[in-house]
Parts: structure tokens; sequence; C-alpha cells
């Protein structure tokens, strides 16, 4: 190509874009500049995505999570169970208490049961360790003997008084 052919220079203007594109670069930018994913991306009007995916082909090391997946959040999930989650995982309130009170071997591969069938009263003495095939089939029985939800409530905040079904089976 001659020096003077559009091509030549379009593929010199590429170049001078991609400046910041090497290890070298990414590395100053990010570590000695303190500049963020973000600042870096804007600077080289491009995506976070892009520029996260260069610092990893390049092997630049990144400072790690930010302050915001250091924290969990709390949440109700869909069953009505609440629910602590941090930057990959979650997990059930209920299953937290009960490995409070009993330790994590005894929780390890079982259900826990929710005594007054209310899954937000997360009270240890609502709680239950069971298998999975007596939870299934506690609550198959259950399902054929609805109660109202005023006695839930009522079982909730006394925890007495619960109707002889809602035990789990003797074996």
């Amino acid at each position: 190509m001659e020096p003077d052919d559009p091509r030549q220079q379009t593929l010199q203007m590429d170049r001078d874009t991609c400046v910041w594109d090497t290890a070298e670069h990414l590395e100053k930018m990010y570590w000695d500049d303190e500049m963020t994913l973000e600042d870096i991306a804007e600077k080289a009007e491009v995506s976070i995505t892009t520029v996260h995916r260069r610092m990893k082909n390049r092997k630049v090391p990144t400072r790690g999570p930010g302050p915001w997946t250091t924290h969990s959040t709390f949440r109700t999930n869909t069953g009505g169970n609440e629910e602590a989650s941090g930057s990959h995982e979650s997990v059930d309130i209920h299953r937290l208490v009960m490995i409070a009170e009993y330790g994590t071997k005894a929780v390890c591969n079982r259900d826990v049961h929710h005594s007054t069938k209310i899954p937000f009263d997360n009270r240890p003495n609502n709680l239950e360790l069971l298998s999975h095939s007596e939870h299934t089939t506690l609550h198959n029985r259950l399902k054929t003997l609805p109660e109202d939800q005023a006695t839930l409530f009522k079982f909730a905040s006394n925890g007495e008084n619960k109707p002889n079904y809602l035990q789990p089976l003797n074996k």
C-alpha cells in the first residue's frame, strides 16, 4: 500500500485509537492512574465488557470485586422464604438458623420445614429438620388439609396449638 492510500490512513487511525489496548497501557491506567473499568471504557469509547475482556486476555490483574459485592442483600424469594445473597450465591435464612442451632453437618442433605407453614417465620422453635422424603410426604398431606391464614398467623405468634397434621410423621 502506498503511504497516501486511504486504507493505510484508516489502518493508522485504528492503531491510534487502540493505543489503550496494550497490556502496558491498561495496567498504567488501571493501577497507576487508578481508573475504573468504566473510566477506561469511557476514554476509549468502548464498553466496560470490552475493557474487562481485553484486560483478561492480556493478563492484566484486577483489583477484584468492588464494595457492592462484599455486602449481602436480603430479600424474600418467590416462595415466600427470606434469603441472604452475596455476589454469586444465596442461602435461605431458615437454613442459616438451623445451622446456627445444630451445625452444618446436621443440616447438610436435610430439608428445613416451617411447622406453621409460614415461610418467613424463621424462629428456631418453628423449624425442624426432615429428610427430603419426609418433607415431601408432609407437604402432600398438608395440601389435602387447608388451614386458613388467620389460624396460621396465630401459630406463628405463639408457636403453640399446632394441629396434629402439622407434626412430622413418626416412623
